[in-house]
């Protein structure tokens, strides 16, 4: 059966799906069961990694899925889908899925291996799985795999994975010096911070947690997990509900101290301090990632998704004429305010004082609003009516966005602020997490880049391989890189 927060995993399938049809999807969902096979050499570090990663996002998805394999490896992964999905049918066979290193074929197979740092993902042949405590490699392939059973699941058309092909999560911009990168274990320069425990937080999280580093890692987030976050947190279960993501966070087994702080950034700077060597940005607002850069890390990356991709940037040096965070996300020109954006997204900016004043307060909304809300767009006011005397901002979060008031795939044409509210796929999220994490073991491991890289994906379309590029600064004088007096902060913070 369908997980009870399909709901989500309806939305953001709408947002990428070009005219996404809801009853087919879920007679897809329904009718159609995927499969993961397991074979003898996914035994091994990597194998587990992969096959782990790969059972989490699936069970989010797909509500009928067979595991095969020798039945020592396929219990505990049973026991972990259903834990993501209580109401999830394990069958004995599919006609489509993921084969890990020499598993069971199926009739339509994606194979995935794994070796190092390298994922391997082929539509022809099994794929080796390597051996060592690397867990980078294994999860580009689980989360690649997982996008190709995706698209043949739901994308027939498209050009699924043919030719084998290898994804490297240690190369940059193509020009690392191989005899730079230690082997591991790794050891964090110093104290490292994650700023964001979400889908993508968990998505590095699991990364992380199973690399061979030591050192501190401080996990600061401010929220706990809801029904509708199950559909893309790779790490939670279903019994999390109302957990905060840090508790969950500082639960995992790793090599690292895992230390969780209940806060907002700002929060957690002003009781901790502005002096780190490290900090990983899994957040989905632009002020809040400038607000990272201004603290001035000594290094900082920064993971995205959105409908047309996902990525990291990493920024090893402040003022240096690679391109900081901030530099990514300035406006090129005025933008209206939130209350503005909220109020034209609903089709009523002539109540824009009404609007502003219901999202400063939290008052709860009332009948003559949502009738006019729903005049504007053309619905049916009994599709508001279950957001009378809830907030404003939950009629726009769940109601426009998420697509509880309006039908699934609408809310993106809606306007300028529901197009910037992104409902990612797990394996877009999981990805971009995986690739965070990478950033900072593969600072670790001393291959760092020289200048701002990016490093991108579009798991909609069969990747020729991840795309890198570097960032260069804008040196157009208003972004604080430019600023004399951040740069010499920040060079004296870091002198010794």
């Amino acid at each position: 059966m369908l997980a009870d927060y399909y709901h989500r995993t309806a939305v953001a399938a709408a947002q990428v799906l070009a005219g996404f049809d809801e009853e087919w999807f879920r007679g897809r969902l329904e009718g159609t069961p995927v499969g993961i096979s397991v074979g003898r050499r996914a035994r091994s570090t990597e194998g587990a990694a992969l096959t782990d990663l790969l059972v989490r996002m699936a069970a989010r998805v797909y509500p009928k899925l067979a595991l095969v394999g020798e039945a020592s490896q396929i219990a505990p992964l049973a026991q972990l889908a259903a834990s993501i999905n209580p109401n999830i049918e394990l069958v004995g066979d599919a006609a489509l899925g993921v084969v890990v290193g020499d598993g069971a074929a199926f009739a339509n197979t994606i194979y995935a291996g794994s070796d190092g740092w390298d994922g391997l993902v082929s539509g022809r042949n099994p794929q080796p799985v390597g051996s060592s405590d690397n867990p980078f490699g294994a999860g580009v392939a689980a989360c690649l795999a997982a996008a190709a059973l995706f698209r043949n699941m739901f994308l027939p058309d498209s050009d699924g994975v043919r030719d084998t092909a290898r994804y490297s999560a240690r190369r940059t911009d193509g020009r690392e010096d191989e005899t730079t990168v230690r082997p591991a274990p790794w050891a964090l320069g110093g104290d490292a911070v994650l700023v964001g425990a979400g889908a993508v937080g968990q998505g590095a999280l699991w990364a992380l947690s199973r690399a061979p580093l030591s050192g501190r890692l401080h996990v600061v987030d401010m929220e706990v997990v809801e029904l509708s976050n199950h559909q893309r947190y790779v790490l939670t279960q279903r019994a999390d509900e109302g957990r905060s993501k840090v508790e969950i966070a500082s639960a995992l087994a790793s090599t690292l101290e895992i230390v969780p702080h209940f806060a907002s950034l700002a929060s957690f700077l002003a009781v901790a301090g502005y002096r780190w060597d490290s900090m990983l940005l899994a957040l989905d607002n632009a002020r809040d990632r400038i607000g990272a850069q201004a603290s001035l890390p000594r290094f900082i990356a920064n993971a995205w998704t959105q409908p047309g991709d996902l990525g990291v940037t990493s920024h090893s040096r402040f003022g240096g004429d690679g391109a900081c965070v901030a530099c990514l996300y300035l406006p090129d020109g005025p933008r209206k305010n939130e209350d503005e954006l909220i109020a034209e997204t609903l089709g009523v900016p002539q109540l824009l004082q009404q609007i502003r004043t219901l999202l400063a307060t939290g008052q709860p909304i009332d009948r003559g609003l949502l009738e006019a809300v729903a005049q504007a767009v053309g619905q049916p006011v009994e599709r508001m009516l279950p957001f009378e005397h809830r907030t404003l901002r939950e009629l726009y979060v769940e109601g426009f966005c998420g697509g509880a008031a309006i039908p699934m795939g609408q809310a993106g044409r809606l306007g300028p602020a529901a197009q910037d509210v992104h409902v990612p796929l797990a394996h877009q999220s999981a990805l971009a997490g995986v690739l965070l994490a990478a950033a900072l073991a593969r600072r670790s491991a001393g291959g760092d880049d020289a200048t701002t890289c990016a490093t991108r994906a579009d798991v909609l379309r069969p990747p020729a391989d991840l795309l890198r590029q570097p960032m260069r600064a804008r040196r157009d004088g208003r972004c604080i890189c430019d600023d004399p007096d951040f740069v010499s902060a920040y060079d004296r913070k870091y002198a010794s």
